[in-house]
């Protein structure tokens, strides 16, 4: 798919209730350093979506990731980037997918491979809706 071809969808909830607000902030003080995507631009996209709850337990189980790996290391830009990009395609495809897509610039492939150790949950690759 042409990424030229992505439009944002309507908004389909006019609020995200408080307890999900806390847990999108502690996502993007995670990775707004990385992605840029800031907290206000976050809050936007997830009340894009169709289950902001449910997309949120990916990015949270990112951030867990993250964190445990980053805890004594990641002081380099290019490193925090192989990690999040990593973590990212993990939550879509398996370990082999990802490590094929990761483009990694520092990690070493054993390192790679711890990294995406640490997330847990299954892969649940982006739906796409095409447009009328």
């Amino acid at each position: 798919m042409n990424p030229k071809d992505i439009q944002m969808s309507e908004y389909r909830h006019k609020e995200l209730p408080p307890a999900l607000l806390k847990r999108i902030k502690v996502t993007t003080d995670a990775f707004e350093i990385i992605d840029g995507i800031s907290y206000e631009k976050a809050v936007d996209l997830y009340k894009r979506d169709l289950n902001p709850e449910e997309n949120l337990v990916l990015w949270e189980e990112m951030v867990k990731g993250y964190k445990s790996f980053c805890a004594s290391r990641c002081k380099s830009p290019q490193e925090r980037m192989d990690v999040y990009r990593l973590l990212l395609l993990r939550s879509m495809f398996n370990d082999e997918e990802s490590l094929k897509r990761a483009n990694l610039k520092v990690l070493q492939l054993s390192e790679a491979t711890a990294v995406l150790k640490l997330y847990r949950l299954p892969p649940k690759p982006i739906d796409v809706v095409k447009g009328k």
